[in-house]
């Protein structure tokens, strides 16, 4: 049984209908709604790494970093401030929410659901804040089990660079948010390892020792120096009138943006959830 803390203001939990989920056709597994399909591409990469050990073991290096920016409070807020707008009982989606960092970070008024493509993570954020059970899908960003409109905001902090499909993981993003809606994602910049020793000698395959030094497995290393796509330029198409933020003494990047009352088309693309997704009006609050 998953323990349970004090509840805390306006996070209860929206009935899953609501959200386009059905209840009474899809099973809820430890507080993680299953709507993971067969992986292909960078999120196989992605989804292998994360619910491995090598994420442990990259993750002080994570650390390390933030508190080199000013602490992970300090840091994550570059990004997060970008949503200050939103008011008190605001819903919001995070993308790639992983074990749940940034919850911290945001007002307790608010009520958050999250998707992740790697289920070990979703678990943790279950540990670190149970009021997440039942609001956490283990999903890809290019095919997300909500209803048109449903959220006030949807982000994503780190891991975008390598979504498998950058312009439909945007599309959906936009989808699931309300028109005037709040949208933000953020990265690294996705070619510091032209920086590398291995890269400034003219051997970047070297480059690959000290990705693995770090505790990036070998496929994921290799899908690292292997990248060659613009992830920013998919942002700038995909969200018109996006504001660019430079991020981590200008290590990283941040994009903002408003979803419009007529978001361009959706792409088309092959889905299992097409079934569980409401395509009738948005949904009233409760």
């Amino acid at each position: 049984m998953i323990p349970t803390e004090p509840p805390t203001p306006d996070r209860s939990i929206v009935p899953a209908k609501a959200l386009g989920l059905d209840p009474d056709k899809e099973d809820v597994v430890d507080g993680i709604w299953d709507r993971i399909g067969p992986l292909e591409g960078r999120n196989r990469v992605a989804s292998a790494f994360y619910d491995g050990p090598g994420w442990a073991r990259f993750r002080p290096w994570e650390r390390l970093f933030l508190g080199l920016q000013g602490g992970a409070r300090r840091a994550r807020r570059q990004i997060l401030r970008h949503l200050d707008p939103l008011g008190p009982g605001a819903r919001v989606l995070e993308v790639g929410i992983g074990d749940g960092e940034n919850l911290r970070f945001l007002p307790s008024t608010w009520t958050v659901f999250g998707a992740d493509l790697a289920r070990n993570p979703l678990l943790g954020c279950i540990r670190r804040s149970p009021a997440m059970s039942g609001r956490l899908a283990w999903a890809e960003a290019e095919s997300l089990p909500f209803a048109d409109a449903t959220f006030d905001a949807c982000y994503s902090v780190g891991g975008f660079n390598y979504y498998r499909d950058h312009a439909q993981s945007l599309a959906e993003m936009a989808r699931v948010t309300r028109p005037g809606g709040l949208l933000v994602v953020a990265d690294e910049l996705p070619h510091l390892k032209r920086f590398g020793i291995g890269h400034l000698i003219g051997r970047p395959k070297l480059d690959g020792v000290w990705l693995r030094a770090l505790g990036l497995d070998l496929e994921f290393a290799a899908m690292v120096l292997d990248f060659a796509e613009d992830p920013e330029e998919a942002v700038v198409q995909s969200w018109p009138g996006a504001v660019r933020h430079s991020i981590w003494t200008g290590l990283g990047y941040c994009y903002s943006a408003t979803r419009p009352d007529r978001p361009g088309p959706t792409p088309t693309h092959p889905s299992t959830l097409g079934d569980l997704v409401d395509d009738g009006a948005p949904f009233d609050r409760p």
